[in-house]
């Protein structure tokens, strides 16, 4: 993970970005028309969910027991699975989740904090009319939103995958690093988020205006018209403040409990990247920090694939923070594992 930093990006590194983690400058990477299609059913809302009072979108696809469940970053939202959804549809049951205040989801009455959030997505799922047992596909935050869900409701969780995940108190655990706050505080982070909020509070963005690059992404070359029409839409005062909010969750123990609980013998993959912490620049701590936090880092996901019997840590390589964009087969094979598993009997 690393520091935010306000600057033009692709869709597929900044869709995906946990707390902290930096907007790299990259070229916009290639798309062919038949990538740019699978973009197209974000563009509207799928299911929209009263839960009370307000909606949230449930992006459906597919068929079949148990239901595959999508939790996004802290970033985004449904959209960041367009390229594993429809290949996980083919198999079975697949619902992307789109918390208070993104995508298409209303805001919740203030910001929310992380046990919120899945209190939002249990009632989602029940009122929805969304049939479990359930498989919990939680990237980078939501990994530790699917695993607070497992821990407040296991009977409805059969098994996971957590991609790239968070571990609980992430942001207490990166302070505590050695040469962090030189490389890469992040005192800043949520002054830039409220900033954010301001400007588009005052007024809303244009597409391709500055204040939209600063505070979202540059979308790559051939993106479809549709989706270039709808995405300022989504950089709205109360998604910047959700963001805001939940980084809190981030920096204190109130989680911890579900890295800890012992899942038995349900099917989980964790993936982790490679090459987890490296800075575009060659300062002494950015070096040290990048040898000595990557280890730790994919050692507290290795603790995590632990908590059950049938528990495995895989590193994919050649990939960023977003797997589910840069190698998305290594999480449809993840998927794949796990109903497999479940298929041949597993129990939890």
């Amino acid at each position: 993970m690393l520091t935010l930093r306000a600057t033009a990006t692709t869709l597929s590194a900044a869709l995906l970005l946990s707390v902290g983690d930096a907007v790299l400058a990259q070229a916009p990477l290639e798309r062919t028309a038949a990538e740019d299609q699978r973009i197209l059913p974000y563009v509207e809302p799928g299911q929209l969910v009263d839960i009370g009072g307000r909606h949230i979108n449930m992006q459906c696809t597919g068929s079949g027991s148990p239901t595959v469940v999508l939790m996004a970053g802290l970033f985004s939202w449904s959209l960041v699975w367009y390229k594993t959804q429809p290949v996980i549809a083919q198999r079975i049951r697949v619902c992307a989740f789109d918390r208070a205040a993104y995508g298409f989801s209303e805001p919740a009455p203030q910001p929310q904090i992380i046990s919120e959030v899945v209190e939002d997505l249990h009632k989602a799922l029940h009122a929805g009319s969304i049939p479990g047992p359930y498989v919990l596909v939680g990237h980078s935050l939501g990994g530790l939103e699917a695993r607070v869900y497992a821990q407040r409701w296991p009977e409805d969780v059969v098994g996971m995958v957590l991609v790239d995940t968070s571990p609980a108190a992430e942001g207490l655990v990166d302070e505590n690093q050695p040469d962090f706050d030189d490389a890469a505080g992040r005192e800043r982070d949520i002054a830039f988020y409220l900033h954010c909020a301001s400007l588009v509070r005052h007024k809303p963005f244009e597409a391709d205006s500055q204040e939209l690059t600063d505070c979202s992404a540059v979308l790559p070359k051939g993106t479809p018209a549709a989706f270039r029409r709808v995405w300022p839409k989504f950089f709205t005062p109360d998604y910047f403040e959700a963001k805001a909010s939940l980084i809190w969750g981030l920096y204190n123990h109130r989680y911890d409990g579900a890295d800890h609980r012992r899942a038995g013998a349900m099917p989980l993959v964790v993936l982790s990247i490679e090459h987890p912490w490296a800075y575009d620049n060659d300062t002494p701590v950015g070096k040290r920090l990048d040898r000595s936090y990557g280890k730790i880092w994919n050692g507290m996901h290795a603790d995590l694939a632990r908590l059950s019997s049938r528990g495995v840590h895989r590193v994919i390589t050649q990939s960023g923070h977003s797997i589910q964009l840069d190698q998305p087969q290594a999480v449809i094979d993840a998927v794949d594992d796990v109903l497999s598993q479940l298929r041949a009997g597993a129990k939890h």
